[in-house]
């Protein structure tokens, strides 16, 4: 396993306590989210379709914005066990490079691409994603499937990616967020708090922090786009996903336990038809071809 970075921020997880969590639960995971290993997007209330369904919508969603072409070279950041990197290989014919802090997930990305026919375009390698093993302006695009959740310095992991983009590169990435004003309900805030930590996520920024975190990386914000009215429908799913695994293998690993304890206690109608204090965005950026 590559040298981990100690955070010493807190609150904040190593890179250690990420890779262990991925190794204990990836099967799983995959399972329940439907072959993905990240948030679907519904087209709303009455929208009915399934976790796998509005998994790939997501990813599909992010593939359109990244832009890469056949022959480009694309980072996955953050790979999980390669659904989005073998999907982006297959739609737009570029070469991809995913990385995980998981042995587990690369050893799993690395069967699905072969499985998939196309390990040839894909590769999948361990990787800490704060210190990453690649020269200066190697990639064309780079994709962060909400894996920045899991890094303790955002400013930080923007630098690094800054770093391995070519000159007009770009990058999309999805994050977590607080949103409007700060929750003030304790036993809420102790929730949260409490699922941040069992997916050993790090403490959540805002949106408006992406200009600073961009401009200091060299970066260009090219657009923020709140999707939380589309994506809020996961947690819902995460807890019937962890129901129904349940059921059908008769129990759950630990971590995925709390999650589906916690979710027993949970009114999931009202919790969607709610405002949401905390959400998702896409951050789109792009490194220019000169520094101003």
């Amino acid at each position: 396993m590559p040298e981990t970075t100690d955070t010493g921020l807190p609150g904040a997880p190593t890179p250690q306590a990420v890779g262990e969590f991925y190794d204990a639960n990836n099967r799983a995971i995959t399972e329940i989210y439907g072959g993905s290993m990240h948030y679907g997007y519904w087209l709303g209330p009455d929208d009915t379709s399934d976790f796998a369904t509005a998994g790939q919508r997501l990813t599909d969603l992010l593939i359109g914005r990244l832009g890469a072409g056949p022959g480009d070279e694309v980072l996955d950041l953050g790979c999980g066990t390669g659904g989005p990197g073998v999907r982006l290989a297959r739609a737009t014919g570029a070469r991809v490079t995913g990385v995980s802090i998981s042995a587990g997930d690369v050893a799993l990305a690395g069967a699905r691409a072969e499985a998939e026919g196309v390990a040839g375009q894909v590769r999948f390698e361990l990787a800490d994603a704060m210190e990453l093993p690649y020269r200066d302006a190697s990639f064309d695009a780079v994709l962060a499937f909400e894996s920045i959740v899991h890094l303790p310095d955002r400013g930080r992991a923007l630098r690094e990616i800054a770093r391995v983009l070519r000159p007009g590169g770009r990058l999309v990435l999805t994050d977590l967020v607080e949103r409007g004003a700060q929750e003030e309900d304790e036993h809420k805030r102790r929730a949260v708090a409490e699922m941040l930590a069992i997916w050993r996520a790090a403490p959540m920024t805002r949106a408006e922090d992406y200009p600073g975190f961009a401009r200091d990386a060299g970066l260009v914000i090219d657009e923020i786009a709140d999707i939380t009215e589309h994506t809020k429908y996961t947690a819902a799913h995460i807890y019937t996903g962890t129901r129904d695994h349940l059921r059908r293998h008769g129990e759950l690993p630990p971590d995925l336990a709390r999650i589906h304890a916690m979710g027993e206690h949970v009114d999931w109608a009202e919790f969607t038809a709610a405002e949401q204090s905390d959400g998702m965005i896409i951050v789109v950026a792009h490194r220019p071809h000169t520094v101003t």
